[in-house]
């Protein structure tokens, strides 16, 4: 099973975290599966960013958030996604919007007719 959690960087009493995917019985600060962001707690506020094209595709996959990496993902909106791309949007779509970035119309078509492709090739 994976865990998307913390690991911890930076020098002592000056701690700033990564954010990765990692096996849920690896250590700490062990072998990781991907690097997927960063958080910085000793700024005010506190500073993080996480891919939000690849903490749902983790998600969407089975990967379990701990509790602080679950507090800044709910900040930054992502479970909100993450229920919207279980009910058939675009990946596409989702990261656009987070990013700010408004999708082409003939991308939002072409994104739907990929996805409709491949729900129609698995029945």
């Amino acid at each position: 099973m994976l865990r998307i959690r913390l690991s911890r960087t930076g020098k002592k009493r000056q701690p700033s975290y990564r954010v990765v995917v990692t096996d849920i019985e690896a250590k700490r600060d062990g072998r990781i599966v991907e690097r997927i962001g960063h958080f910085n707690p000793l700024v005010d506020p506190a500073e993080y960013a996480i891919k939000e094209e690849r903490a749902l595709y983790w998600l969407s996959v089975g990967a379990q958030p701990s509790d602080a990496v679950r507090r800044l993902l709910e900040k930054q909106g992502t479970f909100g996604r993450l229920a919207r791309l279980h009910g058939g949007e675009p990946l596409k779509a989702l990261v656009a919007e987070y990013e700010g970035k408004p999708l082409d119309a003939a991308e939002v078509v072409e994104t739907a007719v990929a996805e409709t492709a491949v729900a129609d090739e698995e029945e």
